[in-house]
Protein backbone atom coordinates (compact mmCIF):
# COMPACT_ATOMS: atom_id res chain seq x y z
CA UNK A 1 0.00 0.00 0.00
CA UNK A 2 1.27 3.52 -0.66
CA UNK A 3 1.09 6.47 1.44
CA UNK A 4 1.69 9.91 -0.18
CA UNK A 5 3.29 12.55 2.50
CA UNK A 6 2.48 16.25 1.76
CA UNK A 7 3.78 18.82 3.91
CA UNK A 8 2.96 22.64 4.37
CA UNK A 9 4.28 24.74 7.55
CA UNK A 10 3.41 28.24 8.62
CA UNK A 11 2.07 29.91 11.36
CA UNK A 12 1.01 33.70 9.99
CA UNK A 13 0.69 36.50 12.31
CA UNK A 14 -1.47 38.77 9.92
CA UNK A 15 -0.86 41.78 11.53
CA UNK A 16 2.99 40.78 10.70
CA UNK A 17 4.93 43.42 8.36
CA UNK A 18 7.14 40.65 6.87
CA UNK A 19 4.22 39.39 4.61
CA UNK A 20 4.82 36.73 1.94
CA UNK A 21 4.16 37.94 -1.83
CA UNK A 22 6.34 36.90 -3.97
CA UNK A 23 7.45 33.31 -4.90
CA UNK A 24 10.57 34.19 -3.29
CA UNK A 25 9.75 33.82 0.00
CA UNK A 26 8.76 30.04 -0.51
CA UNK A 27 10.84 27.71 0.50
CA UNK A 28 10.38 24.13 -1.11
CA UNK A 29 11.41 20.30 -0.73
CA UNK A 30 10.72 17.51 -3.08
CA UNK A 31 10.90 14.08 -2.87
CA UNK A 32 13.11 12.47 -0.19
CA UNK A 33 14.67 15.40 1.36
CA UNK A 34 10.82 15.90 2.45
CA UNK A 35 11.59 12.75 5.17
CA UNK A 36 15.55 13.04 4.76
CA UNK A 37 15.34 16.72 6.49
CA UNK A 38 12.85 15.99 9.17
CA UNK A 39 14.14 15.43 13.07
CA UNK A 40 13.13 11.98 14.44
CA UNK A 41 11.28 13.15 16.79
CA UNK A 42 9.30 15.68 14.51
CA UNK A 43 5.70 14.41 13.63
CA UNK A 44 7.37 13.77 10.51
CA UNK A 45 9.68 11.71 11.98
CA UNK A 46 7.24 9.99 14.62
CA UNK A 47 5.07 9.37 11.24
CA UNK A 48 7.76 7.12 9.24
CA UNK A 49 8.36 5.43 12.18
CA UNK A 50 5.08 4.12 12.86
CA UNK A 51 4.18 3.54 9.52
CA UNK A 52 7.79 1.38 9.27
CA UNK A 53 5.73 -2.17 7.79
CA UNK A 54 6.53 -4.36 5.07
CA UNK A 55 3.33 -3.77 3.11
CA UNK A 56 3.64 0.30 3.50
CA UNK A 57 5.81 2.14 1.26
CA UNK A 58 5.87 6.04 2.02
CA UNK A 59 6.16 8.50 -1.10
CA UNK A 60 7.27 11.88 -0.19
CA UNK A 61 5.51 14.64 -2.30
CA UNK A 62 6.63 18.35 -1.61
CA UNK A 63 6.82 20.23 1.46
CA UNK A 64 6.20 24.16 1.83
CA UNK A 65 7.65 27.15 4.37
CA UNK A 66 7.79 30.16 4.43
CA UNK A 67 10.55 33.02 4.84
CA UNK A 68 8.27 35.19 6.46
CA UNK A 69 5.97 35.20 9.69
CA UNK A 70 3.38 37.20 8.15
CA UNK A 71 0.42 36.83 5.62
CA UNK A 72 0.71 34.81 2.57
CA UNK A 73 -0.35 36.60 -0.79
CA UNK A 74 -3.67 34.96 -2.42
CA UNK A 75 -1.54 34.55 -5.39
CA UNK A 76 1.23 32.97 -4.48
CA UNK A 77 -0.88 30.45 -2.14
CA UNK A 78 -2.40 29.45 -5.75
CA UNK A 79 0.71 28.81 -6.79
CA UNK A 80 1.66 26.48 -3.37
CA UNK A 81 -1.33 24.97 -3.81
CA UNK A 82 -1.22 23.92 -7.30
CA UNK A 83 2.85 22.68 -6.15
CA UNK A 84 0.90 20.59 -4.00
CA UNK A 85 -2.19 19.37 -6.14
CA UNK A 86 0.02 18.71 -8.71
CA UNK A 87 2.66 16.56 -6.37
CA UNK A 88 -0.44 14.73 -5.64
CA UNK A 89 -0.84 13.99 -8.96
CA UNK A 90 2.42 12.68 -9.96
CA UNK A 91 2.39 9.99 -7.14
CA UNK A 92 0.38 7.96 -8.85
CA UNK A 93 -2.28 5.46 -7.22
CA UNK A 94 -1.85 6.02 -3.55
CA UNK A 95 -4.11 4.27 -0.73
CA UNK A 96 -3.68 7.12 1.88
CA UNK A 97 -2.14 10.80 2.48
CA UNK A 98 -0.20 11.77 5.37
CA UNK A 99 -0.37 15.53 5.74
CA UNK A 100 2.34 17.33 8.24
CA UNK A 101 0.92 20.49 8.61
CA UNK A 102 0.81 23.69 10.62
CA UNK A 103 -2.91 24.65 11.05
CA UNK A 104 -2.46 28.18 11.70
CA UNK A 105 -1.91 29.28 8.08
CA UNK A 106 -3.62 32.19 6.66
CA UNK A 107 -3.69 33.50 3.06
CA UNK A 108 -4.87 36.92 1.92
CA UNK A 109 -9.17 36.42 0.97
CA UNK A 110 -10.82 34.45 0.04
CA UNK A 111 -8.02 32.08 1.54
CA UNK A 112 -8.24 32.52 5.35
CA UNK A 113 -8.85 29.21 5.47
CA UNK A 114 -5.68 28.13 3.85
CA UNK A 115 -5.01 24.55 4.83
CA UNK A 116 -9.13 24.09 4.45
CA UNK A 117 -8.37 25.53 0.89
CA UNK A 118 -5.57 22.71 0.21
CA UNK A 119 -7.29 19.96 1.45
CA UNK A 120 -10.66 20.82 -0.66
CA UNK A 121 -8.19 20.84 -3.92
CA UNK A 122 -6.79 17.53 -1.78
CA UNK A 123 -10.06 16.18 -2.19
CA UNK A 124 -10.82 17.44 -5.36
CA UNK A 125 -8.10 15.52 -6.47
CA UNK A 126 -7.64 12.34 -4.75
CA UNK A 127 -11.65 11.92 -4.29
CA UNK A 128 -13.71 11.87 -0.68
CA UNK A 129 -12.94 8.32 0.16
CA UNK A 130 -9.09 8.13 0.27
CA UNK A 131 -7.84 8.06 4.03
CA UNK A 132 -6.16 11.06 5.25
CA UNK A 133 -4.59 11.56 8.06
CA UNK A 134 -3.16 14.98 9.61
CA UNK A 135 -0.44 16.25 12.26
CA UNK A 136 -0.72 20.04 13.83
CA UNK A 137 0.34 22.31 16.06
CA UNK A 138 -1.31 23.10 19.18
CA UNK A 139 -2.02 26.54 17.95
CA UNK A 140 -4.08 25.01 14.84
CA UNK A 141 -7.25 27.29 13.74
CA UNK A 142 -8.91 24.08 11.74
CA UNK A 143 -11.85 24.88 10.24
CA UNK A 144 -15.16 22.42 10.67
CA UNK A 145 -14.96 21.68 7.40
CA UNK A 146 -11.39 20.80 7.05
CA UNK A 147 -11.71 18.80 10.35
CA UNK A 148 -14.75 16.11 9.06
CA UNK A 149 -12.68 15.79 5.82
CA UNK A 150 -8.99 14.95 7.52
CA UNK A 151 -8.46 12.49 10.95
CA UNK A 152 -6.68 15.69 12.98
CA UNK A 153 -3.78 14.55 15.09
CA UNK A 154 -2.77 17.90 16.96
CA UNK A 155 -0.44 18.61 19.66
CA UNK A 156 -1.26 18.49 23.58
CA UNK A 157 0.91 20.29 25.11
CA UNK A 158 2.16 23.86 24.95
CA UNK A 159 5.17 24.37 24.87
CA UNK A 160 4.73 21.74 22.31
CA UNK A 161 6.97 18.81 23.21
CA UNK A 162 5.00 15.95 22.05
CA UNK A 163 5.70 16.06 18.08
CA UNK A 164 6.68 12.57 18.11
CA UNK A 165 3.84 11.14 19.58
CA UNK A 166 1.36 13.00 17.95
CA UNK A 167 3.06 10.93 14.39
CA UNK A 168 3.45 7.83 15.59
CA UNK A 169 -0.32 8.00 16.38
CA UNK A 170 -1.42 9.26 12.73
CA UNK A 171 0.40 6.58 11.74
CA UNK A 172 -1.25 3.65 13.87
CA UNK A 173 -4.41 5.57 12.78
CA UNK A 174 -4.06 5.48 9.13
CA UNK A 175 -2.99 1.62 9.06
CA UNK A 176 -5.67 1.04 10.85
CA UNK A 177 -8.08 2.91 8.44
CA UNK A 178 -6.29 1.01 5.44
CA UNK A 179 -6.74 -2.28 7.34
CA UNK A 180 -10.27 -1.39 7.60
CA UNK A 181 -10.47 -2.05 11.16
CA UNK A 182 -11.17 1.90 11.75
CA UNK A 183 -13.59 4.22 10.32
CA UNK A 184 -12.70 7.85 11.99
CA UNK A 185 -15.25 10.34 12.78
CA UNK A 186 -14.10 13.84 13.53
CA UNK A 187 -16.20 16.77 15.14
CA UNK A 188 -15.18 20.13 15.94
CA UNK A 189 -16.74 22.10 18.87
CA UNK A 190 -15.52 26.04 18.53
CA UNK A 191 -14.80 27.92 21.82
CA UNK A 192 -15.54 31.34 21.60
CA UNK A 193 -12.13 32.13 23.30
CA UNK A 194 -8.85 33.80 21.82
CA UNK A 195 -6.11 34.11 23.82
CA UNK A 196 -4.08 34.40 25.65
CA UNK A 197 -1.30 32.27 24.86
CA UNK A 198 0.67 32.76 28.29
CA UNK A 199 -2.29 31.27 30.16
CA UNK A 200 -2.80 28.19 28.02
CA UNK A 201 0.25 26.20 29.29
CA UNK A 202 0.13 22.89 29.65
CA UNK A 203 2.83 21.75 31.80
CA UNK A 204 5.50 22.80 33.84
CA UNK A 205 8.58 21.45 34.87
CA UNK A 206 7.25 22.54 38.78
CA UNK A 207 5.18 19.74 39.68
CA UNK A 208 3.19 22.30 42.14
CA UNK A 209 2.49 25.04 39.13
CA UNK A 210 1.97 22.25 37.30
CA UNK A 211 -1.21 21.21 38.38
CA UNK A 212 -2.65 24.56 39.30
CA UNK A 213 -2.73 25.29 35.32
CA UNK A 214 -6.39 24.85 33.71
CA UNK A 215 -5.21 23.59 30.55
CA UNK A 216 -3.10 20.52 32.66
CA UNK A 217 -5.88 19.66 34.81
CA UNK A 218 -8.75 19.25 31.35
CA UNK A 219 -5.55 17.30 29.58
CA UNK A 220 -5.66 15.10 32.41
CA UNK A 221 -9.78 15.32 32.10
CA UNK A 222 -9.51 14.70 28.43
CA UNK A 223 -6.81 11.80 28.50
CA UNK A 224 -9.37 9.84 30.56
CA UNK A 225 -12.22 10.36 27.77
CA UNK A 226 -9.31 9.36 25.64
CA UNK A 227 -9.80 5.60 27.58
CA UNK A 228 -13.92 5.27 26.20
CA UNK A 229 -14.38 2.26 23.96
CA UNK A 230 -14.45 3.84 20.49
CA UNK A 231 -12.74 6.97 21.13
CA UNK A 232 -9.57 7.69 19.13
CA UNK A 233 -8.03 10.96 19.77
CA UNK A 234 -8.87 13.99 21.55
CA UNK A 235 -7.03 17.49 21.56
CA UNK A 236 -7.91 20.75 23.52
CA UNK A 237 -6.34 23.46 21.33
CA UNK A 238 -5.28 27.08 22.04
CA UNK A 239 -6.17 28.57 18.51
CA UNK A 240 -3.71 31.08 17.49
CA UNK A 241 -4.95 34.78 18.05
CA UNK A 242 -2.77 36.64 15.98
CA UNK A 243 -4.20 34.88 12.92
CA UNK A 244 -7.20 37.15 11.33
CA UNK A 245 -9.42 34.29 10.39
CA UNK A 246 -12.98 32.95 11.14
CA UNK A 247 -11.79 29.84 12.91
CA UNK A 248 -9.39 31.67 15.41
CA UNK A 249 -10.13 31.38 18.96
CA UNK A 250 -10.25 27.35 20.79
CA UNK A 251 -11.76 24.70 20.36
CA UNK A 252 -12.46 21.01 21.13
CA UNK A 253 -11.79 18.40 18.22
CA UNK A 254 -12.55 14.70 18.89
CA UNK A 255 -12.62 11.55 16.90
CA UNK A 256 -14.07 8.32 17.09
CA UNK A 257 -14.98 5.63 15.59
CA UNK A 258 -17.72 5.72 12.97
CA UNK A 259 -19.89 7.50 16.13
CA UNK A 260 -20.41 11.12 15.41
CA UNK A 261 -22.83 11.15 18.60
CA UNK A 262 -19.67 10.04 20.98
CA UNK A 263 -17.09 12.29 19.25
CA UNK A 264 -19.79 15.40 19.67
CA UNK A 265 -21.00 14.37 23.54
CA UNK A 266 -17.02 14.48 24.64
CA UNK A 267 -16.40 17.96 22.70
CA UNK A 268 -19.38 19.29 24.99
CA UNK A 269 -17.97 17.86 28.17
CA UNK A 270 -14.74 19.63 27.81
CA UNK A 271 -16.13 22.60 25.76
CA UNK A 272 -18.36 23.50 28.51
CA UNK A 273 -15.90 22.98 31.11
CA UNK A 274 -13.27 25.20 29.43
CA UNK A 275 -15.69 27.88 28.53
CA UNK A 276 -17.36 28.01 32.69
CA UNK A 277 -13.78 27.98 33.94
CA UNK A 278 -12.78 30.47 31.38
CA UNK A 279 -10.97 33.47 33.77
CA UNK A 280 -8.51 30.83 35.12
CA UNK A 281 -6.22 31.42 31.63
CA UNK A 282 -5.96 34.99 32.23
CA UNK A 283 -4.51 33.68 35.74
CA UNK A 284 -1.97 31.75 34.64
CA UNK A 285 1.21 34.35 34.44
CA UNK A 286 0.15 37.94 35.44
CA UNK A 287 1.95 40.25 33.26
CA UNK A 288 3.88 43.86 33.84
CA UNK A 289 4.80 46.83 32.42
CA UNK A 290 7.96 46.75 30.81
CA UNK A 291 8.86 49.61 33.62
CA UNK A 292 7.27 47.26 36.57
CA UNK A 293 8.96 44.13 35.48
CA UNK A 294 12.37 45.16 35.06
CA UNK A 295 12.67 46.75 38.72
CA UNK A 296 10.84 43.63 40.01
CA UNK A 297 13.37 41.88 38.39
CA UNK A 298 16.49 43.88 40.26
CA UNK A 299 14.80 43.97 43.77
CA UNK A 300 14.45 40.00 43.76
CA UNK A 301 17.44 38.03 46.05
CA UNK A 302 17.22 34.98 43.90
CA UNK A 303 19.01 35.08 40.33
CA UNK A 304 18.60 34.57 37.00
CA UNK A 305 15.78 36.67 36.79
CA UNK A 306 13.86 35.71 33.00
CA UNK A 307 12.04 38.55 31.79
CA UNK A 308 9.78 37.36 28.91
CA UNK A 309 9.23 39.98 25.77
CA UNK A 310 5.95 39.48 25.04
CA UNK A 311 5.03 42.05 22.11
CA UNK A 312 8.06 41.01 20.00
CA UNK A 313 7.91 36.64 19.63
CA UNK A 314 9.59 35.88 16.70
CA UNK A 315 7.59 32.60 17.15
CA UNK A 316 4.76 34.86 16.63
CA UNK A 317 5.97 36.40 13.05
CA UNK A 318 7.06 39.76 14.98
CA UNK A 319 10.60 41.13 13.71
CA UNK A 320 12.23 40.26 17.45
CA UNK A 321 14.37 43.77 17.03
CA UNK A 322 12.34 45.67 19.56
CA UNK A 323 14.66 47.71 22.11
CA UNK A 324 12.25 48.76 24.27
CA UNK A 325 13.48 46.32 27.26
CA UNK A 326 16.94 46.85 26.47
CA UNK A 327 16.28 50.91 26.76
CA UNK A 328 14.36 50.18 30.25
CA UNK A 329 17.39 48.04 31.64
CA UNK A 330 19.78 50.87 30.87
CA UNK A 331 17.28 53.61 31.61
CA UNK A 332 16.82 52.32 35.53
CA UNK A 333 20.20 50.97 36.43
CA UNK A 334 19.83 47.24 36.04
CA UNK A 335 23.23 45.32 35.50
CA UNK A 336 24.11 42.04 34.91
CA UNK A 337 21.88 41.19 32.13
CA UNK A 338 21.79 39.24 28.86
CA UNK A 339 18.95 39.84 25.78
CA UNK A 340 18.82 39.01 21.99
CA UNK A 341 18.27 41.66 19.50
CA UNK A 342 17.52 40.93 16.05
CA UNK A 343 19.60 43.63 14.00
CA UNK A 344 21.45 43.32 10.75
CA UNK A 345 22.91 46.41 10.50
CA UNK A 346 24.72 46.26 13.69
CA UNK A 347 25.73 43.00 13.19
CA UNK A 348 27.66 44.11 10.18
CA UNK A 349 28.91 47.46 12.49
CA UNK A 350 30.17 45.41 14.85
CA UNK A 351 31.91 42.40 12.66
CA UNK A 352 33.92 45.20 10.89
CA UNK A 353 34.72 47.36 14.12
CA UNK A 354 36.21 43.68 15.63
CA UNK A 355 36.09 42.62 18.75
CA UNK A 356 37.16 45.65 21.70
CA UNK A 357 35.72 48.15 19.79
CA UNK A 358 33.62 50.49 21.05
CA UNK A 359 30.60 52.10 18.97
CA UNK A 360 27.95 54.71 18.98
CA UNK A 361 24.98 53.40 16.96
CA UNK A 362 21.33 52.92 16.56
CA UNK A 363 20.72 49.17 17.77
CA UNK A 364 17.01 47.47 16.77
CA UNK A 365 13.11 49.20 15.11
CA UNK A 366 14.48 48.38 11.88
CA UNK A 367 12.37 46.21 10.91
CA UNK A 368 8.65 47.14 12.04
CA UNK A 369 8.98 51.00 13.37
CA UNK A 370 4.39 51.16 14.60
CA UNK A 371 5.49 50.22 18.07
CA UNK A 372 9.16 51.61 18.89
CA UNK A 373 12.05 53.15 17.26
CA UNK A 374 15.71 52.38 17.07
CA UNK A 375 17.70 52.84 20.32
CA UNK A 376 20.95 55.17 20.21
CA UNK A 377 23.52 53.33 22.37
CA UNK A 378 27.46 53.32 23.10
CA UNK A 379 28.84 49.93 23.60
CA UNK A 380 32.10 47.30 23.54
CA UNK A 381 32.39 44.59 21.29
CA UNK A 382 32.70 41.48 22.82
CA UNK A 383 31.97 38.70 21.00
CA UNK A 384 31.48 37.49 16.91
CA UNK A 385 30.41 34.30 15.81
CA UNK A 386 28.95 32.72 12.90
CA UNK A 387 25.79 31.57 14.65
CA UNK A 388 26.08 28.08 14.33
CA UNK A 389 25.56 26.20 17.34
CA UNK A 390 23.61 23.22 18.59
CA UNK A 391 20.47 22.59 20.62
CA UNK A 392 21.08 20.41 23.26
CA UNK A 393 17.66 20.71 25.22
CA UNK A 394 15.33 20.26 26.61
CA UNK A 395 13.57 22.71 23.87
CA UNK A 396 10.27 23.09 22.53
CA UNK A 397 9.34 21.69 19.48
CA UNK A 398 8.67 18.09 20.02
CA UNK A 399 12.04 17.16 21.95
CA UNK A 400 10.63 16.35 25.23
CA UNK A 401 11.07 17.96 29.30
CA UNK A 402 14.80 16.43 29.26
CA UNK A 403 17.66 16.17 27.36
CA UNK A 404 17.74 13.32 24.92
CA UNK A 405 20.62 12.70 22.19
CA UNK A 406 18.39 11.80 20.15
CA UNK A 407 17.09 15.29 19.80
CA UNK A 408 19.65 17.14 19.63
CA UNK A 409 20.25 19.57 16.46
CA UNK A 410 22.06 21.85 14.82
CA UNK A 411 20.63 25.84 14.74
CA UNK A 412 22.28 28.39 12.05
CA UNK A 413 20.46 32.19 12.93
CA UNK A 414 23.36 33.85 10.60
CA UNK A 415 26.54 35.88 12.32
CA UNK A 416 26.12 37.59 15.71
CA UNK A 417 27.85 40.20 17.50
CA UNK A 418 27.79 40.30 21.50
CA UNK A 419 27.75 43.91 22.66
CA UNK A 420 28.00 45.22 26.19
CA UNK A 421 26.41 48.35 27.56
CA UNK A 422 25.67 49.96 30.80
CA UNK A 423 26.53 47.91 33.77
CA UNK A 424 27.42 44.53 31.99
CA UNK A 425 23.82 44.40 29.69
CA UNK A 426 24.86 41.77 27.95
CA UNK A 427 23.31 41.92 24.13
CA UNK A 428 23.55 39.37 21.55
CA UNK A 429 22.78 41.18 17.91
CA UNK A 430 21.84 38.37 15.58
CA UNK A 431 21.65 38.48 12.18
CA UNK A 432 18.26 36.11 11.09
CA UNK A 433 16.49 35.61 14.29
CA UNK A 434 16.71 35.26 18.36
CA UNK A 435 16.98 32.31 19.99
CA UNK A 436 14.17 30.95 22.73
CA UNK A 437 16.86 28.35 23.99
CA UNK A 438 19.43 28.41 26.41
CA UNK A 439 21.90 26.77 24.18
CA UNK A 440 21.63 30.23 22.16
CA UNK A 441 22.75 32.42 24.74
CA UNK A 442 25.36 29.72 26.13
CA UNK A 443 27.33 29.53 22.31
CA UNK A 444 27.42 33.23 22.50
CA UNK A 445 29.47 33.29 25.29
CA UNK A 446 26.91 34.06 27.86
CA UNK A 447 27.42 32.51 31.55
CA UNK A 448 23.92 32.29 32.52
CA UNK A 449 24.63 31.79 36.34
CA UNK A 450 26.76 35.16 36.32
CA UNK A 451 23.12 37.07 35.14
CA UNK A 452 21.01 38.36 37.44
CA UNK A 453 18.57 39.34 34.89
CA UNK A 454 18.09 37.19 31.50
CA UNK A 455 15.17 38.19 28.63
CA UNK A 456 14.01 36.37 25.80
CA UNK A 457 11.18 37.44 23.13
CA UNK A 458 8.87 34.86 23.37
CA UNK A 459 5.29 33.80 24.97
CA UNK A 460 5.60 30.03 25.79
CA UNK A 461 8.02 28.63 23.62
CA UNK A 462 11.07 29.38 26.01
CA UNK A 463 9.88 27.62 28.95
CA UNK A 464 10.97 24.01 27.90
CA UNK A 465 14.46 25.03 28.13
CA UNK A 466 14.58 28.38 30.59
CA UNK A 467 11.94 27.23 33.39
CA UNK A 468 14.87 24.64 34.84
CA UNK A 469 16.92 26.91 35.20
CA UNK A 470 16.20 30.38 36.23
CA UNK A 471 14.86 31.10 39.92
CA UNK A 472 11.84 33.16 38.84
CA UNK A 473 10.23 34.40 35.66
CA UNK A 474 8.13 37.54 34.82
CA UNK A 475 5.86 38.57 31.62
CA UNK A 476 6.37 41.92 29.97
CA UNK A 477 2.89 43.48 28.11
CA UNK A 478 5.99 44.75 26.15
CA UNK A 479 5.17 46.49 22.44
CA UNK A 480 4.82 44.59 19.67
CA UNK A 481 2.43 43.25 17.53
CA UNK A 482 2.44 40.09 19.63
CA UNK A 483 0.25 41.88 22.13
CA UNK A 484 -1.54 40.48 24.88
CA UNK A 485 -4.05 42.64 24.18
CA UNK A 486 -5.92 41.40 21.60
CA UNK A 487 -8.71 44.20 21.34
CA UNK A 488 -6.08 46.39 19.84
CA UNK A 489 -5.71 44.33 17.06
CA UNK A 490 -7.31 45.53 13.60
CA UNK A 491 -9.22 42.12 13.12
CA UNK A 492 -11.54 42.27 9.60
CA UNK A 493 -12.59 38.16 9.60
CA UNK A 494 -12.83 37.03 13.76
CA UNK A 495 -16.13 36.19 14.26
CA UNK A 496 -17.54 38.14 17.41
CA UNK A 497 -18.28 38.26 20.18
CA UNK A 498 -15.68 36.66 21.62
CA UNK A 499 -13.91 36.24 24.45
CA UNK A 500 -12.36 38.24 26.41
CA UNK A 501 -12.45 40.96 23.59
CA UNK A 502 -16.14 40.79 24.48
CA UNK A 503 -16.24 39.86 28.20
CA UNK A 504 -20.08 39.91 28.37
CA UNK A 505 -21.16 37.43 25.90
CA UNK A 506 -22.72 34.16 26.93
CA UNK A 507 -22.14 31.11 25.43
CA UNK A 508 -23.03 27.20 25.25
CA UNK A 509 -22.59 23.81 23.73
CA UNK A 510 -25.91 23.41 22.20
CA UNK A 511 -26.41 22.43 18.78
CA UNK A 512 -26.04 25.54 17.42
CA UNK A 513 -22.53 25.49 18.59
CA UNK A 514 -21.53 22.65 16.37
CA UNK A 515 -22.25 24.34 13.37
CA UNK A 516 -19.83 27.29 13.52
Amino acid sequence: MRIGIIGLWHETNTFAVERNDTIHSVRLQRGAELLTSAHRKSFIGGFVEGAQRSDIELVPGVGISFAHGGIIGDQVFETCRREIVDALAGMGDLDGVYFALHGAMVAEAPYTDAEGELLRAARQQLGDALPMVATYDFHAIMSRWENEHVVPFPNDTNPHIDGYERGLEAAACLLQMLDGKLHPVTRRLFVPIIGPNIGQSTWSHVPEQEKNLLLYQLNERRAELEKIPGIINITILGGYGYGDSPDAGMSIVATADADQNLARRVCAELGQDLWNRREQLLAVRPFYSVDDGVQEAMARDEKPVMLVDLGDDPGSACPADGPAVLEALIRLGAKDCALTIRDAETVAAGMAAGVGATLTLKVGGKIDQRFYEPLEVTGTVRGIDDGNYMILGPTHGGWGRTVDEAAFREANVGPRVVMRFGDKIDVIFSEQRTGKDRDFFKSAGIILEEKQILVVKSNQAHRASFDPIVASTIELASPGVSTVDYASLPYEHLRRPIWPIDPDMTWSTDDEAFKR
